[in-house]
């Protein structure tokens, strides 16, 4: 991965497969196989995921330095699997996309590409346990300022492959980039990888998150849960 390596972005949906967060979560299911093709990993350096559409379709960000060769298999695949384009394509260019996140580009593309890779693992082997874990991290372990790593890192190390391949350095610059907020004003890092994992974050609450919080009741972060169609278990544990 090079910060002159040119970013684009697409937007897919797969259509009929439910309304807003399901429909989410099976256009992501939809685009593993792409995302996980030697093809793919060969043109593009580095990629993220974030929710888009009506919180029904996936915003595919990549990273490349054939960025023709990389649309013209994202299309190949859509169009082969039924997959719609939610909103026009966004095409290649130079990206600042640290310029409203610290200015730390590298770093920040490298942080965005381990999220994603860790994240699908996290979806592919217990997609309500990362919810939970997601959503507890925000209002309880984030909210409240407590240490990230304890809370994901038994997970991260029994569900992701890709995490347990990491380096140990590898592994320590990811944790030292979810905590990083060099803006406090604007989002955390952590954000892009909660928005992944939930197809949401509380951006309309973020004034709340502004200071340290107490951490919330699970029923209380059922209540924020409700509209996105799941529950905390009673007997759930991070």
């Amino acid at each position: 991965m090079d910060v002159s390596d040119l970013s684009g972005r697409f937007y897919l949906r797969l259509p009929g497969s439910g309304g807003r967060f399901a429909g989410y979560y099976a256009s992501l299911e939809a685009l593993r196989p792409l995302l996980e093709g030697a093809e793919w990993q060969a043109a593009a350096t580095g990629y993220f995921i974030n929710v888009a559409g009506d919180f029904d379709a996936v915003r595919l960000t990549y990273f490349s330095a054939a960025p023709d060769r990389l649309g013209a298999l994202v299309r190949q695949f859509a169009a082969a699997r039924g997959l719609a384009q939610s909103q026009p394509p966004e095409p290649p260019v130079p990206a600042q996309v640290a310029a409203g996140y610290g200015g730390e580009e590298l770093r920040f593309r490298r942080y965005l590409a381990t999220y994603t890779r860790i994240g699908l693992d996290l979806l592919r082997a217990d997609a309500l346990n990362a919810r939970c874990l997601f959503a507890t991290f925000r209002w309880q372990v984030m909210a409240a300022r407590q240490p990230y790593r304890p809370h994901f890192q038994r997970t991260f190390q029994r569900d992701s492959p890709f995490y347990r391949g990491l380096p140990a350095a590898a592994q320590d610059q990811f944790w030292a980039d979810l905590v990083h907020w060099p803006n406090p004003p604007q989002v955390d890092w952590a954000h892009m990888m909660v928005n992944m994992l939930l197809g949401c974050d509380w951006l309309g609450d973020w004034l709340y998150f502004l200071r340290p919080q107490p951490p919330l009741g699970r029923a209380e972060i059922n209540e924020r849960l409700a509209e996105q169609g799941f529950a905390i278990p009673d007997d759930w544990k991070p």
